[in-house]
């Protein structure tokens, strides 16, 4: 089953396309600080919303104009693993999640300057998925780094924008070992490899 989380679309567009099988999800962004983005405000409603779902063994979140379907992936889903998207980019060097790095700053910047390695790649928000009970602790940890008030931003006007900061921090030190990528989760990032039927996303 597919849930849109969305907090506003036409009311034919919902009548239309709404079903058992593709359920939508109203939210209010106004419930968490608007200097959040949407990128970033989304992980508060995902937990709320996979709390309120028992019945969800697995859970995957995934962007909806970046990834594609590619096929099942029930029949592969394993206990104890979470699916994560790669990019083939490493974290080390690049000056994008640098930047991200250092509005976290603190502990977190510390880390990247640090204690990441060259074989590091960097790991993608766009998809992510596994038990019910590790995407609880995921969705919990990503809350708790997105709002720890020790983040360099909180004291600035600016818009908050870290989702892939702390998910890389949080999952590199918290979840070593118990995370994959890669096929047959996906296809090679940006390379819109749009045909391939071997792998359970295609991510751009």
């Amino acid at each position: 089953r597919v849930t849109v989380v969305y907090d506003d679309l036409p009311e034919e567009f919902l009548k239309r396309y709404a079903c058992d099988r593709f359920r939508f999800h109203q939210v209010n962004l106004t419930d968490f600080d608007l200097r959040y983005g949407v990128n970033d405000v989304r992980y508060f409603f995902f937990e709320r919303l996979l709390k309120a779902h028992d019945d969800w063994k697995f859970m995957f979140i995934i962007d909806a104009f970046d990834v594609r379907i590619g096929k099942n992936p029930c029949s592969q889903l394993r206990e104890g693993i979470l699916y994560i998207g790669h990019e083939r980019e490493r974290l080390k060097t690049h000056p994008w999640m640098k930047a991200r790095f250092q509005k976290l700053g603190g502990k977190y910047m510390k880390w990247y300057k640090d204690e990441t390695k060259e074989k590091m790649r960097i790991l993608n928000c766009g998809i992510t998925g596994g038990s019910r009970e590790l995407m609880l602790r995921l969705l919990k940890k990503m809350i708790q780094v997105l709002t720890d008030p020790a983040n360099d931003i909180m004291y600035k006007n600016e818009d908050i924008n870290l989702n892939m900061a702390a998910l890389n921090y949080i999952l590199y030190n918290d979840f070593k070992g118990q995370f994959v990528g890669g096929p047959p989760v996906h296809s090679k990032y940006k390379r819109f490899q749009y045909k391939r039927t071997d792998v359970w996303f295609i991510h751009k």
